[in-house]
């Protein structure tokens, strides 16, 4: 055998023992990572290769190019989740053609059927189908979004604290959790004083910073959990999603999205943002870059600041899956004027239809519970059911004894934990209005307040009702935010069965109702808020 044969010999088996682990079996619906390690060590990664990926052939024979990213030094990574059973291949591709460690590395694995129990690996990720206007696992099981506000959560817990955070969610109700993945105004570091990155016109960013990330996003999957990570934060001077140059976020961003497509997880391209008006542009721009060029196998959405409707300027937006908005932090009238009464209300039926969601509706500080459900239902009873989230005013800046929220206002140092706030009413009857909406068929539920025969809410918009009902009216909804009497019209009320849910303390009650003029009058039973809940016999 001649040296040149030798050679090639040796150089394949060398190959295969830089690319650790990839050509191993992997499960389906599971995080796929192939590493490589570069003949060369760039100065910045980031702009020296361009682009550095893989091709993935399916066993069906569908090909996807699936962009990776640099994980320090000379280790490049590629993360992937395989939809089919069987072999894929896979090629890799480098805009750095004389690095052959990077370029033109051919390797196969096996995806197996996955027995977690958990419905993210048995039914796969959240998607939005066509022309509905909830989620659903990829074999098109609805999906209720019950999210709980973890902004600071990956940036400065312990390993610990997260466990018992993610158990506690998970035992709650909740099905997501929304966590922002880089440096912002209120966490400019995180625990180890690290940032995401550097720079303005030419960023560099952190491995180091993204590894403690992998690890808090891989264990919101791990409880089958899905992740709501925000790439550019955009609320203020301070953050990525502001001061950063259009070309420089969406580097950023890409690189966020190559960390982390790979994952069980629903995008928030922007924080906190202003999307419309003089900003409309650029955030059409970055977002038809990031998601309309690359592929990604996660849905996207926005998440706006306070009182912010971006629906109607981004109806045809084909890189945008759901609408995110967010209603203030109190019930002021004006506050639930516009939940109740605003663009949400009126625009929806006018839009393509899409998922829309409060993800940041009234947070809870400990005394507040009524007004924290009282914001959620009204929010969740505005639109076409999908869900809506939860937050806390000592869980999202991850709080400990005696620490107050970076940049948000003067607090008194904090006299609970983070932990502590878990176990508030509110943040426990959010996961009751989880239990409440999965016995039903919340997904064909649709607002329907022309059934109300009177609006107690145009005399005092504390007491606004709200009603969801099922095209064929074989559910109705009427949610009662105070002590009330609820009269609905054309409604046979011989027809149905009643009975009232209390929000508050999670038990039913029968309800009593009273047949009036070709509808129904009835009274709640407790003395706060109440859903009446009546099925077709």
């Amino acid at each position: 055998m001649n040296k040149k044969i030798i050679f090639i010999i040796l150089y394949s088996f060398a190959c295969l023992f830089i690319i650790y682990g990839n050509n191993t079996t992997i499960k389906k619906w599971q995080k796929k990572e192939l590493v490589f390690e570069s003949r060369q060590l760039y100065d910045n990664p980031l702009y020296d290769v361009d682009f550095f990926g893989a091709e993935f052939t399916s066993p069906s024979g569908e090909k996807l190019i699936v962009r990776g990213f640099w994980d320090g030094e000379k280790i490049w990574k590629i993360r992937f989740m395989p939809d089919q059973t069987g072999k894929w291949k896979y090629k890799t591709i480098c805009s750095d053609p004389a690095n052959d460690q990077l370029n033109g590395i051919e390797g196969a694995f096996k995806c197996v059927r996955n027995h977690n129990k958990a419905d993210i690996y048995r039914r796969g990720p959240i998607k939005h189908v066509t022309g509905t206007y909830h989620l659903s696992y990829s074999d098109d099981k609805p999906f209720l979004y019950i999210g709980c506000t973890a902004w600071n959560g990956g940036l400065l817990s312990t390993m610990e604290e997260w466990e018992k955070y993610l158990s506690n969610r998970k035992a709650t109700g909740y099905s997501v959790i929304q966590l922002i993945t880089t440096q912002w105004r209120g966490g400019p570091s995180n625990a180890e004083k690290e940032t995401a990155f550097s720079g303005v016109d030419r960023i560099e960013v952190n491995p180091s910073f993204f590894k403690r990330m992998d690890e808090r996003i891989d264990r919101i999957n791990d409880y089958g959990l899905v992740a709501a990570p925000v790439m550019l934060w955009a609320y203020g001077d301070s953050n990525p999603g502001s001061f950063l140059p259009q070309e420089s976020a969406i580097k950023l961003a890409e690189y966020i999205l190559a960390r982390y497509d790979g994952n069980h997880v629903i995008w928030n391209l922007g924080g906190d943002g202003k999307y419309t008006d003089k900003n409309e542009s650029r955030w059409k721009d970055i977002g038809r870059s990031i998601f309309g060029k690359n592929f990604h196998r996660n849905i996207v959405t926005l998440h706006p600041q306070g009182f912010s409707w971006y629906g109607n300027e981004f109806n045809d937006e084909s890189w945008l899956d759901m609408i995110s908005y967010q209603t203030g932090h109190t019930n002021s009238d004006n506050a639930i004027r516009w939940k109740t009464q605003g663009p949400v209300v009126s625009e929806w039926k006018k839009l393509i239809p899409r998922p829309i969601i409060d993800t940041e509706p009234v947070y809870e500080n400990g005394h507040n519970a009524k007004e924290v459900r009282n914001s959620a239902y009204w929010s969740i009873f505005s639109t076409p059911v999908t869900g809506v989230a939860y937050g806390s005013h000592t869980i999202w800046p991850w709080l400990r004894m005696g620490d107050t929220p970076i940049n948000h206002g003067k607090k008194d140092p904090s006299p609970i934990t983070w932990y502590d706030a878990l176990f508030h009413d509110g943040s426990i009857q959010i996961g009751h209005l989880s239990g409440f909406f999965r016995e039903i068929e919340w997904w064909r539920l649709l607002p329907a307040n022309e059934l109300l025969r009177e609006q107690p809410g145009t005399e005092s918009l504390p007491r606004w009702q709200s009603v969801l009902a099922t095209s064929d009216r074989n559910i109705i909804l009427v949610y009662v935010p105070v002590q009330d009497k609820v009269k609905l019209r054309d409604i046979d009320a011989t027809r149905y069965t009643a009975r009232w849910f209390d929000t508050a303390n999670n038990t039913y009650v029968k309800a009593d109702i009273t047949p009036d003029n070709n509808g129904l009058e009835a009274q709640t039973p407790v003395d706060s808020d109440a859903i009446l809940i009546l099925r077709r016999k």
